[in-house]
């Protein structure tokens, strides 16, 4: 009798993260008290104009070639409690989605701030 042949094991699908929107309302108080890792995924010249404080600049464009500096910080963050939110220039603009579902989909839970740096401006809120 012919042994029969064995299929490989398959690997684990790696697990998918979850991605989420934050409106401004949640997003302030967790910016003040310091419970939030906030990315910019604006382009790094728009950003230089103003930003969220405390936000690191991590442009769309960028992703590659700062993934290797910023996903130990994410996972720092989630260790310690921390919620990931990412950020662009208002409702149209499409860099923190492109940049959230890419971390989404290497196991990252990510928010993305509603309506972005506008809302922020635009309630008067401090910028840096």
């Amino acid at each position: 009798m012919a042994a029969k042949p064995t299929t490989p094991a398959s690997a684990p699908a790696p697990k998918t993260g979850k991605l989420t929107v934050m409106p401004l309302e949640t997003f302030f108080p967790k910016q003040q008290s310091g419970s939030v890792l906030v990315f910019d995924a604006r382009p790094g010249f728009v950003s230089a104009f103003g930003k969220i404080p405390g936000a690191i600049s991590w442009p769309r464009g960028d992703f590659e070639k700062h993934l290797s500096d910023h996903e130990p910080q994410i996972r720092e963050a989630k260790t310690s409690g921390k919620t990931v939110v990412i950020y662009c220039t208002d409702l149209a603009c499409p860099d923190a989605r492109a940049v959230a579902e890419k971390l989404v989909a290497r196991g990252h839970d990510i928010s993305i701030l509603e309506g972005g740096y506008a809302t922020w401006k635009e309630a008067g809120m401090p910028t840096e």
